[in-house]
């Protein structure tokens, strides 16, 4: 009895000691506003640090909603890629950055974009939870990992591979910033919903390699459509400084 009640103890402050340190995690964002320029894209992580910490509440308000969960985390995708969008804008538009990593140099644009970009990820998602059992971790690992890969089409993984032979250590932090605004998107928009799929059981190994290459094909597949549907309102603005013509 006593070895056991030593064991809850035991788990219960390690468990407290993860939360502490995942909340302190969510400050780094933060003190990356104070930085010049400041530094926004990693908010979605504040963001979803923030969800984690507040899981209980936000599932049981989901929990309250009538239906099915797709169209929900359909729309909490869209939601949750949209500000990522906006923090990496904000960014780029800080640092008046010449050639912005954004889908396009203007808010208006790269948004419109990004809801074929998220809305593909949502579409990946909702098919693979519908036959595979994920944790919010895994969510946020293998989106995360994957972003390392695909990320402006594989040129981010390519000077990660540079610039680890001059610094390691800051080809590590820089993936490891990827990995953060990319597994966050995702995370913070399932989070609400892993509950209410219908709990498959199968957690075989398989289910990485396929959502990551239905992430890749719906990311394309959505963002083309997106490209096909503005074409017949007139297309897109073309791309111009992102100082001189921050929204169109």
């Amino acid at each position: 009895m006593a070895d056991e009640t030593v064991g809850r103890i035991s788990t219960g402050l390690s468990a407290w000691a993860g939360r502490v340190a995942l909340g302190l995690s969510a400050l780094i964002p933060l003190l990356a506003l104070f930085s010049k320029p400041p530094g926004t894209a990693l908010l979605i992580y504040t963001l979803f640090v923030l969800g984690v910490l507040l899981r209980k509440p936000i599932t049981a308000l989901a929990d309250r909603l009538t239906g099915r969960p797709e169209p929900y985390l359909f729309l909490t995708f869209l939601v949750s890629g949209s500000l990522t969008e906006l923090f990496a804008w904000l960014n780029n538009y800080l640092e008046a950055a010449a050639q912005p990593a954004l889908f396009h140099p203007q808010l208006g644009a790269d948004l419109i974009v990004g809801f074929g970009f998220y809305g593909g990820w949502a579409f990946a998602w909702i098919i693979v939870l519908r036959r595979y059992r994920f944790t919010l971790r895994e969510v946020f690992l293998v989106t995360g990992i994957q972003g390392i890969f695909f990320e402006q089409l594989g040129a981010v993984f390519l000077m990660m591979v540079k610039l680890f032979a001059t610094n390691p250590l800051l080809s590590l932090v820089f993936g490891l910033y990827v990995c953060a605004v990319h597994g966050s998107a995702a995370a913070l928009a399932v989070l609400p919903w892993l509950q209410r799929f219908d709990t498959p059981t199968s957690r075989h190994w398989a289910r990485f390699p396929i959502v990551i290459a239905l992430m890749v094909g719906g990311a394309f597949l959505g963002t083309a459509l997106i490209g096909v549907a503005a074409g017949l309102f007139g297309g897109l603005p073309p791309k111009r400084s992102i100082v001189e013509h921050p929204f169109w």
